[in-house]
């Protein structure tokens, strides 16, 4: 074992040479199509997201509100759409903090 970690350190730069010769055309080839489709996809998709999840997240929580309002002060009833409003809150930063992963995850390949 020690006669192949010597021989190993005795020829580490050389094996480095060689990986490095042959990875320079490996990194010059040309980006497939389908991964450039799916980067564009996901763009999109994201971009959509970043619209979509507060839009709809407002509209959840006004209608939470306004069935709060028209609960005519049943303690109850309001406690109900009080936790229904702080659930669409966090969900909605749950989403917004997962679009914008994806996004910055995206990013790298562009």
């Amino acid at each position: 074992m020690k006669r192949f970690v010597k021989g190993l350190i005795k020829n580490l730069p050389v094996a480095g040479v060689v990986l490095l010769a042959f990875a320079r055309t490996a990194f010059a080839a040309p980006t497939p199509g389908f991964v450039t489709g799916a980067t564009n996809l996901l763009n999109d998709a994201t971009s959509w997201l970043l619209g979509i999840i507060p839009a709809g997240a407002g509209a959840a929580i006004g209608y939470h509100a306004l069935m709060k309002q028209l609960s005519d002060g049943d303690p109850a009833s309001a406690a109900v759409h009080n936790r229904a409003m702080r659930n669409v809150l966090i969900g909605a930063a749950i989403g917004e903090s997962a679009v914008g992963i994806t996004k910055a995850f995206l990013s790298y390949f562009q």
